[in-house]
C-alpha cells in the first residue's frame, strides 16, 4: 500500500534520468550525498533505491535520533525527513540539522496537511523549509534533489 501510494500507481520505479554524475558533485564526492528520514522504514527504503538509481549517494535514517547520528558521520549535502515522527519531528530535526550544519539544505515532506501549519510556525520563529507533498512523482522528487544539488 505504501509503495502505491509513494509512485501514484502499483509500478515499478522509472528508469534512472540519464545525467551525467559530475553534474551533480557535492563536496569533491562523485555523488550527491541524501539522508533520508522516515519513521516508515518502507518508504525510506524505497526512496533511498529511487536515489541510489538516480545516481545519488542515499543514506536511510528511521528517526529524527537516528538522523542527526548519521548526519555527524556521513555530512549529507541534503536531507529529506518526512514531518510527522515520533519523539522528534521532521521540523524538529530540521532546526537542529541547521543549528549543527547551516549549509546542508533540508527538504520536508508531508501527506498530511495538518503539517503545513508545524512548517509554518517553523516559519515564523525564522526556520524556512520547503514542503514536498507525499505522495511525489519519483521524477518530480530527482528533479527538485537534482536543482536543489546545483544551487
Amino acid at each position: 500500500m505504501l509503495r502505491e501510494t509513494l509512485f501514484l500507481a502499483a509500478e515499478p520505479p522509472p528508469p534512472p534520468i540519464q545525467e551525467s554524475a559530475k553534474s551533480i558533485t557535492r563536496r569533491g564526492r562523485e555523488r550527491v550525498r541524501v539522508l533520508v528520514v522516515d519513521d516508515e522504514h518502507l518508504i525510506t527504503d524505497t526512496i533511498c533505491a529511487i536515489l541510489q538509481q538516480n545516481n545519488f549517494e542515499a543514506i536511510p535514517a528511521y528517526s529524527g535520533a537516528e538522523a542527526l547520528e548519521a548526519a555527524r558521520d556521513r555530512c549529507p549535502d541534503i536531507v529529506l525527513s518526512d514531518v510527522l515522527m515520533p519523539r522528534m519531528s521532521g521540523v524538529e530535526l530540521g532546526i537542529a540539522l541547521r543549528a549543527e550544519f547551516p549549509e546542508v539544505k533540508i527538504f520536508l515532506f508531508s501527506g498530511q496537511a495538518a503539517t503545513s501549519e508545524m512548517v509554518h510556525r517553523a516559519e515564523a520563529d525564522g526556520h524556512r523549509f520547503e514542503l514536498f507533498p507525499k505522495p511525489i512523482h519519483p521524477d518530480e522528487l530527482i528533479a527538485r534533489l537534482r536543482r536543489a544539488s546545483l544551487s
